[in-house]
């Protein structure tokens, strides 16, 4: 109920063991439990709680009233609909919508997207229709830097570079509700009330069609558009941080033209960002580079690096040329590559390394010819360029001043590509330079 109902902000719970009560408050940054209350010996304290809790709103039981029913002529109430008119946004939010994307779970950020109406929205945008948005509700940490901060530096980038302009999503309206998670923590005196503190989010967005709903010539074309993207973003300072096949979508112009779009930019970050960011441990397990699924990286060891993100997009051109075929998610029965959606970051990243190693003995049958080169051309690479970091790991080891003592680091640093040189390397493989004729 907590991650379905978006106009949720809390929960309270009674869980009673025997004659003791607790009360455990559930919001997005965490749990609060209190002492106990034996209701048998301490029975007038236990009176006032029930006489408390009686006269609660639904305001008070986490309800969040700026989500309205809509109202139909007859009095009653139509299901499935919501409306939400703070920030100059009339928005009517279809929840019972089947192309309504939920995450589930007491803690974090909780994301739905499903779309929305807006007759305000759709006369101060040219071009975009009344029913052509979708609104991304989600509780972002509050010291982050926000998404429509981050998107305002990719529409500055964008009016520079091709490969960014048009590739990006339209941000038509957003509201942040000024309610942190930290307000309650702070009011009963805990210790850090602030760390991991989130706040409300609601952004509207043109709507886009998923990557995964393309056949393979259209799907490389996407994939490749973003890529190009992202490298532009990453020069200009904005780290995306969370390549995914849900990140990464499409429309269609006027004129028919694909045009691929990087999406969602709420774990991305800034270059120039103040703070320990560029360590932070941000992305979807599946498609997480190796070395952020290590225990070092979980940990935080691990720097996110450009080659990082290009890795995840080589993930994510496995994990869709695996389990579709011709923009159709295969039946469960045969569809591949399940369980890395399930398994922890780093039993995750030990199923990935031994696929990077044995990728040509599991070829899943159907699967596109073409997309299959690609594929097993961009493991390759990745698997090669591995174990030249490797090699280099290990002759700085072996070269190290022996006199420093055991246990002491190597000083020299391993030596890193640059961006474009190892973007290179995949873009120089005979299958992508196949596949990318013709295309602009």
């Amino acid at each position: 109920m907590f991650a379905a109902n978006v106009a949720v902000n809390y929960l309270i719970n009674l869980i009673v063991v025997d004659d003791v009560v607790w009360i455990w408050y559930y919001d997005r940054q965490g749990t609060i439990q209190c002492s106990g209350i034996n209701f048998i010996q301490d029975l007038p304290r236990f009176m006032v709680l029930l006489y408390a809790l009686q006269r609660f709103d639904l305001g008070d039981w986490g309800r969040n009233m700026d989500f309205k029913a809509v109202k139909e002529e007859g009095g009653g109430v139509k299901e499935g609909l919501l409306r939400f008119e703070l920030g100059g946004m009339d928005l009517v939010l279809h929840t019972d919508d089947p192309e309504r994307v939920t995450h589930y779970g007491l803690k974090g950020r909780a994301t739905n997207v499903f779309p929305v109406t807006s007759k305000k929205l759709a006369e101060e945008h040219q071009g975009i229709e009344e029913d052509g948005m979708v609104a991304k509700i989600f509780w972002g940490e509050e010291k982050r830097t926000s998404e429509p901060e981050i998107l305002a530096n990719v529409y500055e980038i964008a009016k520079l570079q091709e490969t960014v302009k048009d590739h990006v999503p339209q941000l038509l309206g957003h509201y942040k509700v000024d309610n942190p998670t930290s307000a309650v923590r702070e009011a009963l005196g805990m210790p850090n009330p602030t760390k991991g503190s989130r706040v409300l989010y609601i952004l509207v967005f043109r709507k886009l069609r998923p990557i995964t709903e393309l056949n393979a010539e259209d799907f490389f074309n996407v994939w490749r558009q973003c890529i190009s993207c992202h490298l532009a973003l990453w020069k200009g300072g904005v780290l995306h941080r969370d390549v995914s096949p849900g990140n990464m979508m499409y429309y269609r112009t006027k004129k028919g033209v694909l045009m691929g779009v990087l999406n969602d930019y709420d774990l991305s970050s800034l270059a120039i960002a103040l703070g320990p960011q560029g360590n932070e441990r941000t992305g979807t397990v599946p498609f997480m580079a190796l070395d952020h699924l290590s225990l070092k990286g979980q940990a935080g060891g691990i720097k996110h690096l450009y080659r990082h993100d290009l890795e995840s997009f080589i993930w994510v051109l496995v994990w869709v040329s695996f389990r579709y075929r011709e923009g159709v998610l295969l039946p469960r029965e045969t569809r591949p590559l399940d369980e890395w959606a399930t398994l922890g970051a780093v039993a995750c990243g030990k199923e990935k390394s031994w696929f990077l190693n044995n990728f040509v003995d599991v070829k899943p049958p159907g699967i596109h010819p073409q997309l299959w080169r690609l594929v097993v051309e961009c493991l390759s690479v990745l698997k090669l360029d591995g174990d030249r970091r490797m090699d280099l790991r290990v002759q700085q080891e072996l070269s190290s001043d022996l006199e420093a003592g055991e246990g002491q680091s190597p000083n020299a640093e391993e030596v890193e590509l640059d961006d474009e040189v190892f973007l290179s390397k995949f873009t120089s493989t005979r299958s992508w330079v196949r596949l990318s004729k013709g295309l602009p």
